[in-house]
């Protein structure tokens, strides 16, 4: 139990200020001591509440540099980013598999592989294109480039 003053400690000092002090000072006494008190606990109420408004301060600049820290590193804008790369990933996939498959099918067709030599022609063929008939749709035939670099490989 903490220590304190009580009825029987009152009186007694209340009997020795009367001794001491005189009957007559002692109400000019009571009046100093009750002013003294009430400073001490303005005084004690100024130092609680500095202390509450530095502890707000404290928590104020404490949320102020939380804001600015998520004010920098924004998480939308950082979702936002995280969505671009994904689909620029995305993208170089699509075109990754789109050349892989037109090269499968460059292979498949044997348009990649090394073609087999031609046997030489046993006679010349003819430089100028020979015409043929018309086709249905009227237009004029295109002479066969076969033709032509096989009178080359000949010369």
């Amino acid at each position: 139990m903490a220590p304190g003053i009580g009825m029987p400690e009152m009186l007694v000092v209340l009997v020795l200020a009367l001794v001491v002090v005189g009957p007559q000072q002692l109400p000019v006494l009571m009046r100093r001591i009750g002013r003294l008190l009430g400073q001490a606990r303005g005084m004690a109420r100024d130092f609680q509440a500095s202390f509450d408004e530095l502890g707000r301060e404290t928590e104020l600049s404490d949320l102020r540099k939380e804001i600015e820290a998520l004010k920098r590193g924004n998480p939308i804008e950082e979702i936002g980013g995280e969505l671009d790369k994904t689909a620029l990933e995305l993208q170089n996939d699509k075109i990754r598999q789109l050349k892989m498959a037109s090269a499968n099918r460059i292979g498949d067709a044997g348009f990649g592989a090394p073609q087999p030599p031609r046997p030489a022609p046993s006679k010349p063929a003819p430089s100028k294109p020979t015409p043929s008939k018309p086709d249905s749709t009227g237009a004029e035939p295109v002479a066969r480039p076969d033709a032509a670099e096989a009178s080359r490989d000949t010369e």
